[in-house]
């Protein structure tokens, strides 16, 4: 069997190749909101836009941002309302 297809040159199983271009190793990354420089981590492959947060906070009501403690508050209750899937979701200002 190894004399009958070529040796790929790596550690590769016969008939596999580095340059073979439809091989995974060989294909692009998917562009994941993990890879994006605006990714704010949260927990288990979960965070949020920093974009969407601080377009959101700069579209909340003027009450919210009198005290730090009720910005604390809003910035709580939007976060668990807007925790993205690191690994899966994409938006159109993605920037890796």
């Amino acid at each position: 069997m190894v004399d009958f297809e070529p040796p790929s040159g790596w550690n590769l199983p016969p008939g596999c190749y580095e340059g073979d271009p439809n091989a995974p190793w060989n294909q692009e990354e998917p562009k994941t909101c993990g890879n994006c420089s605006h990714c704010l981590e949260g927990c288990c492959d979960f965070g949020i836009c920093g974009l969407e947060f601080e377009d959101a906070f700069d579209e909340a009501d003027h009450e919210v941002k009198t005290t730090p403690w009720k910005a604390a508050l809003w910035a709580r209750d939007w976060i668990v309302e807007h925790y993205k899937d690191e690994q899966e979701e994409v938006c159109d200002r993605w920037d890796g």
